[in-house]
């Protein structure tokens, strides 16, 4: 099978030293998966039988960090990438007596999952099969302790691992994620999984806005991302997580922003352009602001005005609501916004050197690709300087999905 050779070495590299140091070590989860449907993982997660404590020993040459309450695992620290390392888990035990009074939630709720296991008990503690397939990169073998991992990713089926009613009930977000493995990969439920996503879809009210917020901004870096929301339209969940969206889908505004988010997401994989947060919540706010502040339909934009940046603000925050996106994102969303006009209209005088000039440029070319069909809009916008462009990225990369705190890239 040999996927090492698609992988970057140095993932390799650090669960080699994680065996060498004794310990049982695996690539899992979706990066396995992707491996197999011959698409580059964004990220890599890696397993381990080694504690948190232990895989900082290994790696005490390296920074490592310690994160997590509900689930604890470790940070590593590898050329500006943050690399997740988990030691292998067992399912918890029933927790009623850890949900916090006076709130209701559902009666098998996980709140706290740090019971460390085998390698085979972390697989059936996992969401579905084909998320639950572990890679040793170093024998090149890949386990796949459900026997059903490798067989429902060939027929595209997604299959709650255990009952999946209980398995929504226990962690809500695993109904999310369902739903993403439907748009972003065209797979279809198992009946059983498909209704329990269906009946089990209010779950989703007691999910903490923090991880709601992680969620989105995977889906706003996602290449396949505009195919995520469809399926969540398709399905009755958007109207739960971008309410705002969802009330006008079927308007012209909602139909603009889905074009505009298919053809970023077209040109980020083509290499064109990096996977910018602040540029997607820009995609998403834009037509509802050519509507709501500038009294236009999709293309007209918008007429500098008072308090521009204050309407502009606000209604980024309600477009992408509930999620609370960092403030460093938004800020960056909204500069992006507001220098469209004056990109559209030729103002081009000193606009190279704008903080907001790197991600306005891309998206006044997407504009133009969509709808604007202006010939010589593009050979007019000048290549944005590299320092502006790594100022506007938000510092530290983070590709290697650090899952309990808000990406910081905009």
């Amino acid at each position: 099978m040999e996927l090492k050779k698609l992988m970057d070495p140095a993932i390799c590299g650090i669960v080699e030293q994680l065996q060498q140091a004794g310990y049982e070590a695996y690539i899992v989860g979706g990066a396995v998966r992707d491996l197999l449907l011959d698409r580059s993982p964004k990220d890599y997660d890696l397993s381990t039988s080694a504690t948190p404590e232990e895989i900082r020993k290994v790696f005490r040459d390296r920074r490592t960090l310690i994160i997590g309450k509900r689930f604890q695992l470790v940070h590593l620290f590898l050329h500006g990438d943050i690399i997740e390392i988990s030691t292998f888990r067992k399912r918890p035990q029933p927790q009623q007596e850890l949900h916090k009074p006076g709130r209701e939630v559902p009666e098998n709720l996980i709140v706290r999952d740090n019971e460390f296991g085998t390698a085979q008990e972390d697989a059936w503690r996992r969401d579905f099969t084909v998320n639950a397939l572990f890679y040793d990169p170093v024998a090149d073998k890949i386990l796949d302790y459900t026997g059903m991992g490798l067989k429902d990713i060939e027929n595209g089926c997604i299959r709650s691992i255990g009952d999946p009613a209980l398995r929504f009930e226990e962690d809500p977000v695993r109904i999310l994620r369902a739903i993403k493995l439907a748009g972003q990969y065209g797979f279809t439920f198992e009946p059983e999984t498909g209704n329990a996503v269906r009946s089990c879809m209010d779950f989703i009210d007691v999910v903490s806005v923090s991880r709601l917020t992680l969620e989105l901004e995977k889906i706003l870096k996602n290449p396949y991302g505009h195919r995520i929301l469809k399926a969540f339209r398709e399905y009755g969940f958007l109207k739960k997580f971008l309410p705002y969206v969802d009330a006008r889908w079927e308007t012209p505004q909602g139909k603009y922003m889905l074009a505009l988010l298919e053809e970023r997401n077209r040109r980020m994989r083509s290499g064109l352009y990096r996977d910018s947060i602040s540029l997607a919540m820009s995609i998403c706010t834009l037509p509802f602001a050519e509507e709501v502040i500038g009294g236009n339909p999709p293309g007209g934009l918008w007429d500098q005005q008072a308090e521009i940046h204050d309407r502009m603000w606000d209604l980024l925050h309600a477009v992408l609501a509930p999620a609370a996106l960092t403030r460093r994102a938004c800020s960056a969303a909204v500069r992006t916004l507001l220098i469209q006009d004056r990109i559209k209209k030729g103002q081009l005088k000193k606009l190279s050197s704008h903080p907001g000039y790197p991600h306005g440029r891309e998206l006044a070319i997407i504009q133009n690709n969509v709808n604007w069909h202006i010939e010589t809009l593009e050979e007019s916008l000048v290549e944005p300087d590299p320092d502006l462009v790594k100022r506007s990225s938000g510092g530290r990369r983070r590709s290697r999905k650090p899952k309990n705190r808000p990406a910081q890239n905009t």
